[in-house]
């Protein structure tokens, strides 16, 4: 039976790109800040939302549905699934998107108040077009398990996207047009990568009875995901409308830093999961290591997700201007939603392997059509911070709504004892660390008044203190406070992992070994 530490392998394989990717995307955020204001992001939530909403209609995602049809045909037919994922993916991505194009001023007009700015949207759905196709081409990396290959695209696609967007926005000043261009850019040239592996590996065949069991595996979810979808932008819609284009933009911000736990941690191990619990369902002993797998899973977005919301608030002074500093309420409750939004993917296993949709398009149907009603009523009660209100709620009745249902399908054998302990031990982490004055601790009032400076006076003989005037070394300086708020709290942050022997036996067992050879010594 494939071992949790090879699932884990691949993951952190797939994650390692990711997360190089978002340190060199985030040494951008504070320029893309002050060049496009919040007005500008405002305008990037706003397209983003529209994208999303294509993005439902191609339902659970390509990834999973060839991933699922791939095990289930005989080995002479699974290229031709894969083959004929992706280029059904292409065709119906296609014909969504052209109508749109052509009517893009129109939208424009409606979507962001100013008809001009057409050209954004069409090369917004162009990308989308890119995009959903390498992501179908993708699938047969998932499958072969070749997560290096896979990585190395990512890799690439992410410096692409970083170089081309210094170029375009910051070197050549085009603004907005000049950040989808960069993407659109960015997507076409992974998807030809992707497609050109594919086609190597599996061919360019359509098969027929093929495409239709694809189709109808997702055809049952687009009812319940058109609903979730209203439900989700909904609220950047009414904080338009409601509030004011700048207030999208704040939403956004807020939305942006736990987003990467979705990005760096959910998507990168779901990549090598999904495929690896699909192959391994049926074997002995695999509802208890599946289970396993999603403890440790639970572990590492627990922690990841106290290292933000504990930082969050340092971390937007240091990198946004003032209007975006109030957005930390808004990520804190975020960070919550995208844990639970990670757990929804592995408790909903079971109506994936059974194919059972309908349940699936069900759940997210209901509880959308509520989440809606609770945006207007919470939003209306706390204004922004509403939105992020009613997310973290519905997120938390879709989990334990769909979890049951799950288990009835394929039971997993869930760690009750482990999951509660982390669940009870990161809530008082998150309380401890959020409260604590760290102006009373003697290692805060070092790291302002010696070790920073100490840092600061070392660059200011490098080639960076003459930059632009030595102004980094200069910000660094007049930031000491976050500087220093920044790096104690994450510090507190690592007793956390002594969970890990907690929770794993073997670990566990290592250490005492090797405290016992201490004492004889």
């Amino acid at each position: 039976m494939t071992t949790t530490r090879a699932t884990f392998k691949h993951a952190w394989v797939y994650t390692l790109a990711a997360v190089t990717g978002k340190m060199i995307s985030f040494f951008l955020l504070p320029f893309y800040a002050h060049v496009l204001q919040d007005v500008g992001y405002g305008v990037i939530g706003m397209i983003e939302a529209s994208l999303a909403f294509l993005f439902t209609l191609m339902s659970y995602g390509v990834q999973s549905a060839v991933t699922r049809f791939y095990y289930d045909r005989p080995p002479e037919e699974r290229n031709r699934v894969v083959s004929t994922g992706m280029l059904q993916t292409a065709a119906i991505s296609t014909a969504l998107c052209l109508p749109l194009m052509l009517a893009s001023g129109p939208l424009s007009g409606w979507l962001l108040g100013d008809a001009s700015m057409w050209h954004l949207l069409v090369l917004a759905m162009l990308g989308f077009v890119f995009e959903l196709t390498g992501t179908a081409a993708s699938a047969i990396l998932l499958i072969e398990q070749r997560s290096t290959t896979f990585s190395v695209i990512g890799l690439a696609r992410l410096l692409i996207g970083v170089a081309t967007s210094i170029w375009f926005v910051l070197v050549l000043d085009w603004g907005l047009f000049g950040y989808f261009l960069s993407g659109t850019l960015t997507t076409l040239i992974s998807s030809v990568w992707f497609v050109t592996i594919a086609v190597r590996r599996c061919g360019a065949a359509w098969d027929r009875g093929i495409s239709r069991d694809l189709f109808f595996f997702q055809l049952p979810l687009v009812p319940g995901n058109l609903a979730s979808f209203v439900s989700r932008q909904a609220e950047r819609v009414l904080v338009r409308y409601q509030l004011d284009l700048a207030s999208v933009g704040v939403l956004e911000m807020g939305y942006k830093f736990p987003s990467l736990i979705s990005l760096m941690i959910t998507q990168p191990f779901m990549k090598s999961w999904n495929t690896t619990r699909t192959a391994m369902a049926d074997e002995p002993g695999a509802p208890e290591h599946i289970g396993r797998v999603f403890t440790w899973y639970l572990l590492l977005v627990a922690s990841v997700g106290l290292v933000i919301v504990v930082n969050i608030p340092a971390v937007l002074r240091l990198l946004t201007p003032p209007e975006f500093w109030n957005a930390h309420r808004i990520a804190r409750v975020e960070v919550l939603t995208m844990i639970l939004q990670g757990c929804y993917w592995h408790v909903t296993f079971g109506m994936y392997y059974a194919k059972d949709m309908r349940s699936l398009s069900w759940i997210r149907g209901v509880t959308s059509a509520v989440k809606v009603a609770l945006s207007v009523l919470f939003i209306k009660l706390w204004g922004l911070f509403g939105a992020a209100y009613s997310a973290a709620l519905i997120q938390a009745v879709m989990l334990f709504w769909s979890a049951p249902l799950a288990q009835r399908k394929y039971r997993i054998r869930y760690e009750w004892r482990k999951i509660w302990l982390i669940g009870v031990s990161s809530a008082v982490a998150f309380v401890v660390l959020i409260t604590l004055d760290l102006e009373a601790l003697g290692a805060y009032r070092w790291l302002r008044d010696v070790a920073v400076p100490g840092v600061g006076r070392a660059l200011a003989a490098t080639p960076l203190g003459t930059w632009k005037e030595g102004k980094a070394v200069t910000l660094l300086l007049e930031r000491a406070d976050l500087m220093s708020d920044l790096v104690l709290r994450t510090l507190l942050c690592l007793p956390y992992a002594l969970l890990i022997p907690t929770l794993h036996y073997e670990t566990r067992t290592k250490i005492l070994k090797r405290l016992r050879g201490l004492r004889r010594r």
